[in-house]
C-alpha cells in the first residue's frame, strides 16, 4: 500500500459518485497511489447521508456539468461537506466547467485530461493538506489596505474577521497580492497556485470564475471592483491604493 506520510494524508478518505459512464479505471487507481481509502458509488438519493457517515477528505463528482440536476449535485455537496471537491466532466470540450466552478467545485477535469493530469491535482491536493514549509526569505503576512493576508494560517482577515475562502480561492488572492501592484496573466496564477499550465483560453474561463467568487467576498460592490482589477487582454492586479488606477477594467 501507499505511504501516506509521503503523499500528505494520514487515513483519507475519497467519496466518489457519478451521474453518467466514467473512466474509473483511471481515478480510482490514482486515488489509491495518493494514499485515499476511496468508496464509490452511483449518485442517488442515499449519497448525501453517505457523505455525512464518511466525512471525506475528498469528493469526486463525474458529472455532466451542461445539465442542471449535475450542478445541483455540485451545489449541494459544496454546501453540506467541507471537503475538497473535484469536478470530471465529459470531454474534451471545456462545456461546463466554468459552472462548475461557479456552483463550488474545487477542480475541475476532463475525461480527455489523462492520468498524468488527475496525479498532477491529487499531488497539489496533497500539499494543501502537508504542514506549511517555513519561508525564510517571505514574509509571515501581507497587508493590502486593510486586507491582512496570514500565510501561517492561510487566512484573510479584514477587520478581525475572518474572509471565508476555500484553498484555491486562498492561494489566488495570497498570489496576487505577493505581486499587488503588477498585472498577472491567467496562466501565470493557475501555474502558480496549480502546477499545471492551461491554454491560455482555458486559464482565462477558469480565473475568471474564481476571480468572480473573491469579489463576492472582499469587494464592498463586486460589480463595480476595488481591489481585483481587470486589465483588458493582459490579466489580474490586486490594486494597492485607495483610489483606482486609470487602468482598462472589466468585471470578470
Amino acid at each position: 500500500m501507499t505511504d501516506r506520510s509521503d503523499q500528505g494524508y494520514r487515513s483519507a478518505v475519497a467519496f466518489v459518485t457519478h451521474t453518467r459512464e466514467y473512466r474509473s479505471s483511471d481515478v480510482l487507481p490514482a486515488l489509491a497511489r495518493h494514499g485515499f481509502t476511496t468508496t464509490e458509488r452511483p449518485h442517488d438519493r442515499e449519497t448525501e447521508r453517505l457523505l455525512a457517515q464518511f466525512e471525506p477528505d475528498l469528493v469526486v463528482l463525474a458529472i455532466d456539468p451542461r445539465h442542471e440536476a449535475d450542478l445541483a449535485l455540485v451545489r449541494s455537496v459544496a454546501r453540506s461537506s467541507d471537503a475538497a471537491l473535484m469536478v470530471i466532466a465529459p470531454g474534451p470540450h471545456a462545456h461546463g466547467l466554468t459552472g462548475a466552478l461557479e456552483a463550488g467545485a474545487d477542480i475541475c477535469l476532463r475525461d480527455t485530461d489523462g492520468v498524468e493530469m488527475l496525479a498532477a491535482q491529487l499531488g497539489a491536493l496533497a500539499r494543501r493538506k502537508a504542514p506549511a514549509p517555513v519561508v525564510e526569505d517571505g514574509p509571515a503576512s501581507i497587508t493590502v489596505r486593510d486586507l491582512v493576508l496570514d500565510f501561517d494560517r492561510c487566512q484573510a482577515i479584514r477587520e478581525n474577521e475572518t474572509i471565508p475562502l476555500t484553498p484555491t480561492e486562498f492561494k489566488i488572492l495570497a498570489y496576487l497580492a505577493r505581486n499587488a501592484g503588477k498585472v498577472v496573466s491567467p496562466v501565470e496564477i493557475l501555474r502558480a497556485v496549480q502546477d499545471y499550465t492551461y491554454s491560455d483560453r482555458e486559464a482565462q474561463e477558469i480565473v475568471k470564475v474564481y476571480i468572480r467568487r473573491i469579489r463576492r467576498k472582499i469587494e464592498m460592490d463586486p460589480s463595480e471592483p476595488s481591489y481585483i482589477l481587470n486589465v483588458r487582454g493582459f490579466g489580474y492586479m490586486l490594486e494597492r491604493r485607495g483610489d483606482r488606477r486609470g487602468v482598462i477594467q472589466q468585471a470578470a
